[in-house]
């Protein structure tokens, strides 16, 4: 006959915001006088990808203080051999309902709510031109009252676009980047474009293209979304990027995450979709979050581990973690860049607006909403 006791812990693998959730199952055996321990995965519909582990058994003295010694031992040595946190970390937003205060958290590189009457947190060379770069009163997305957000706009029936610049007081190995975006009623989504996000790299290679980077130079991950599916994605361009790579005169254009599963652009199966990002509308808001770590360098992609990740609205789409992004580990994540760009004339007149951006050194999260009586500030 059989004894059971049964307890939960939350269980981490990777970087945080990767969370897998496992039940410990304890058990001992009278007979046998043994403990066993397994680890299971609760099912849960977004993260069903925890498997299973069985931990082993330790015979035990039938004295009961021993037993209760054993057992607790037992409990620290497997969360000491699996290579994951026992609880989850909490996201940064957790603890600044409204992003109140978020900015002088020490993991904060740099956090902008937009409720300044300018753009000079910003590092821009073309002072964010009005009407392209537009500080303007909106209903933002956390519920705040007297609320402001910055809207981006192209030259009207040009290829162009607008953007914002911010060159990071330091580089960073790995980093999160997080904000919010709304597209205008009218927005075209048909319209060739690209996104923004985050650069490592000199400042004079931003919004480079055409070529794969040495490895020593840049490397670069934007979120866009593409014109046949309306779906956000990863747009990267870094050392080891192979999926368009095949033009006669040795140009190469960036690889795109999730990869496409079939077709001429086929990326590797680890690449192609997991999960697939919601189809965009106008008129709401969306969360986006981007990670990227530069990895061990290396002079071949053997052994690569550099990794990107991103969600929207909380949703994991990634992570793709064998990525070779540089040959040194002196390249850094050193800009983040909001950015709308059209390649033709073909796009809206409408725009984007953007809120609520926070770059920090852990997972952000989405922020909670909070209803507050007048303006607010991110604490920066």
């Amino acid at each position: 006959m059989k004894a059971h006791r049964t307890f939960g812990l939350r269980a981490r693998r990777g970087y945080p915001g990767n969370g897998r959730s496992c039940r410990f199952h304890v058990g001992f055996d009278k007979t046998k006088q043994a403990f066993k321990f397994d680890c299971v995965p609760e099912h849960d519909s977004l993260q069903p990808r925890c498997s299973t582990h069985s931990v082993g058994k330790m015979v035990l003295s039938p004295l009961p203080t021993i037993r209760l010694f054993a057992f607790l031992l037992a409990i620290y040595s497997i969360t000491s051999m699996l290579s994951f946190h026992a609880f989850s970390e909490t996201a940064l937003s957790d603890s600044y309902p409204g992003d109140l205060g978020i900015g002088k958290d020490k993991s904060v590189v740099f956090a902008d709510d937009f409720e300044s009457d300018n753009l000079k947190k910003w590092d821009d060379f073309d002072g964010n031109p009005e009407p392209f770069n537009h500080l303007m009163p909106a209903s933002g997305p956390l519920g705040l009252n007297a609320n402001h957000v910055v809207r981006l706009r192209a030259p009207s029936g040009k290829r162009g676009g607008a953007d914002l610049v911010k060159v990071l007081p330091e580089g960073y190995d790995r980093l999160y980047a997080r904000w919010y975006v709304k597209y205008e009623p009218g927005f075209n989504f048909n319209a060739p474009n690209h996104g923004g996000g985050l650069h490592a790299g000199s400042r004079n290679l931003l919004g480079r293209s055409d070529n794969r980077p040495e490895g020593n130079d840049w490397f670069c991950a934007w979120i866009e979304h593409t014109t046949d599916t309306h779906r956000n994605c990863a747009y990267v361009y870094y050392r080891g990027m192979y999926q368009d790579c095949a033009d006669p005169h040795g140009r190469c254009w960036g690889d795109h995450f999730p990869a496409k599963s079939d077709g001429p652009f086929a990326g590797k199966p680890q690449h192609q979709p997991r999960i697939s990002p919601p189809v965009l509308e106008s008129g709401k808001w969306y969360c986006v979050e981007i990670m990227m770590d530069g990895g061990n360098p290396g002079t071949t992609e053997n052994g690569a581990n550099g990794v990107l990740d991103y969600w929207i609205d909380g949703v994991e789409i990634g992570p793709w973690n064998d990525l070779w992004l540089r040959t040194t580990g002196n390249l850094k994540i050193d800009i983040f860049w909001l950015n709308l760009f059209h390649h033709d004339g073909t796009h809206s007149d409408e725009g984007i607006l953007i809120d609520n951006v926070v770059v920090a050194t852990k997972r952000i999260g989405i922020g909670r909403p909070l209803n507050h009586p007048a303006g607010h500030n991110t604490g920066n």
